[in-house]
């Protein structure tokens, strides 16, 4: 590229920027907006005491348990099922659960221990990371059961009735019958 087209490029470039900055002869100043009324939340405090957290903690970790028992027994139908699809399912869903009872135990320790300092900020943290596992873990049952194929809106078993033409007297069995068929006839004058 020649010099000459260089410095072209370079003027278009740097022309506009060099006349926005407000040192620069004819340039205005930006309009500015007056300033607006910040709303900033200080420090948000927990509705809950110490002790409900604790215990609610430990009514989710005891949630945890019920759902861990019933992702193990849907293990064991699966397996005597030889249903390998649902098995290697309902096996993802178990150890996801046992990951979260994990997080879920070490946050329970740390929000017992933040109670105890009196450290608000410490156990509302905890707190809020055992009830998000919970919910993590429901939506994990609810998985589970759609695995197996247990969906909520099951009703019951499914029924079929079928209607057949009644057979003449004697005959037990259509394939038996002693009548000798019948050929049908000839469709093409051809054959």
């Amino acid at each position: 590229m020649s010099r000459r087209a260089r410095f072209i490029w370079l003027s278009l470039l740097i022309g506009p920027v060099a006349s926005a900055q407000s040192g620069a002869p004819g340039a205005q100043a930006p309009e500015t907006a007056p300033p607006a009324a910040a709303d900033i939340p200080g420090p948000q405090r927990s509705t809950v005491s110490g002790p409900d957290m604790v215990r609610q903690g430990k009514e989710y970790r005891t949630n945890m348990d019920r759902v861990l028992a019933e992702l193990q027994t849907m293990v064991e139908q699966s397996r005597k099922q030889k249903d390998v699809i649902r098995l290697n399912c309902v096996m993802d869903k178990l150890a996801q659960v046992k990951v979260s009872m994990n997080i879920a135990d070490e946050a329970i320790q740390k929000l017992q221990e933040g109670v105890a300092r009196n450290d608000d900020g410490s156990s509302f943290h905890e707190y809020t990371r055992i009830t998000i596992v919970n919910q993590k873990v429901q939506v994990l049952q609810n998985e589970g059961q759609t695995c197996v194929g247990a969906e909520l809106n099951y009703i019951g078993a499914t029924r079929v009735e079928v209607d057949a033409p009644e057979l003449p007297a004697g005959v037990t069995d259509p394939s038996l019958d002693p009548a000798p068929l019948e050929r049908p006839p000839v469709a093409s004058p051809f054959m």
